[in-house]
């Protein structure tokens, strides 16, 4: 018997494949493609058959790294890592354009990450899990220039990332979810002993609902870079949860002379007598690289309302032909999320070479995790990540 997520892959692979076959079969320079839509040569040609109005798209990135953790009682590392702030995948995308302001797009996209550093803890150290795999995609969509945009399948909601606005150039290896860096590890008590608290148990950034299947609908930017959306789903994948979740999101995305803006805020509904409200900005003056980058949320539960604010300074800059460079420091101060009464505590510091050429970027992050319980005394914990995402 096939289970829900195979059949919610071929469900929505079957238009998918039905779209691709009635394009137009013209197949387009892939290494010119490239060129001609970055203007920068590259040594990774584009994987796409087709041209502007009609194409079917192959693509992914790997990414992989060396992990130290320090839980003040033991130093360990692990490695090769998958990076749990952005994971190795591979998708294809669908578009077609077949009436005046309308077209209709789809996306299929698994993600692979047998030893992610979000899984990886003290007891499981070099244990790999090579079956560990997860449909992130597999949705199709309507669009109109003038009406919006109709989603159908599974893919982000509506709130999905609406607390990770950030222009700085460094999420790769930090962002809001501080967590993703080395969210495994368990947190260890002063005595030696190791809590059952991950720490992503500790560090979240409460944004939004995620991936679901749903149906969703976004309008048209207005009033200079505004736009709205809501959704309304379930989540089946990776498990069924039987629950239907419903939210709305406004978003801003502009340049005002020098300067770009982005953000984003959502109200959710999780579950039953549970709200979410989150809300992200990013700020960056192009001529200096500067950047300035804002999060917070408030998430209302029956056990506990937990809460956080981040804050990230950013620079980038041209020091090397090859790419930019981009340099920057965080905060994060969060209560009650992992239990009541609860502080968590993480400051970060990153920098990332991109290497054009390659469609890599090089990156090395550095940060504290700070987790307080009234009655237990637990050590602070130091993560150290390095390595590479290559986009193809």
């Amino acid at each position: 018997m096939r289970t829900h997520r195979q059949a919610l892959a071929a469900a929505v692979a079957f238009p998918l494949m039905s779209l691709a076959l009635a394009m137009p079969a013209a197949a387009a320079d892939a290494a010119t493609a490239k060129a001609a839509d970055t203007g920068k040569s590259t040594l990774i040609p584009k994987l796409r058959v087709g041209d502007d109005n009609s194409y079917l798209e192959f693509y992914g990135q790997i990414n992989k790294g060396l992990l130290v953790f320090d839980d003040g009682g033991s130093t360990l590392g692990y490695g090769p890592v998958d990076n749990g702030n952005s994971s190795s995948r591979i998708g294809i995308r669908l578009y077609g354009a077949f009436y005046e302001g309308w077209s209709l797009g789809g996306n299929l996209e698994w993600e692979w990450n047998p030893y992610s550093t979000n899984n990886v803890t003290q007891l499981n150290r070099g244990d790999f899990d090579w079956d560990t795999n997860l449909l992130r995609k597999a949705e199709f969509y309507l669009e109109s220039k003038e009406l919006g945009k109709l989603w159908l399948g599974q893919g982000s909601m509506a709130s999905d990332s609406t607390a990770e606005a950030d222009l700085s150039g460094t999420t790769v290896v930090g962002y809001s979810l501080v967590a993703d860096m080395a969210g495994g590890p368990f947190f260890r008590e002063a005595d030696g002993t190791l809590t059952s608290v991950h720490v992503k148990d500790a560090f979240t950034n409460f944004d939004g609902l995620g991936r679901k299947l749903r149906a969703r609908y976004d309008t048209p930017k207005f009033l200079g870079g505004f736009s709205l959306a809501t959704s309304v789903g379930t989540q089946v994948v990776p498990d069924e949860t039987n629950v239907t979740v419903w939210d709305i999101a406004a978003r801003y995305d502009n340049t005002f002379e020098d300067v770009k803006v982005s953000g984003a805020i959502a109200y959710s509904r999780p579950g039953e007598d549970q709200n979410l409200v989150d809300a992200s900005v990013s700020l960056l003056h192009e001529p200096t690289g500067l950047s300035l980058t804002l999060a917070a949320a408030y998430s209302d539960e029956q056990t506990v309302d937990g809460k956080y604010g981040y804050i990230k300074l950013g620079y980038q800059t041209d020091i090397f032909e090859v790419g930019k460079t981009a340099f920057s420091v965080d905060t994060y101060f969060g209560d009650d999320i992992a239990a009541a009464g609860s502080s968590s505590t993480s400051f970060g510091a990153q920098i990332v070479q991109n290497l054009d050429y390659l469609q890599t970027e090089l990156y090395l992050g550095a940060r504290s995790y700070s987790y307080e319980e009234a009655s237990v005394d637990i050590d602070t914990s130091y993560a150290f990540l390095a390595g590479a995402r290559m986009k193809f």
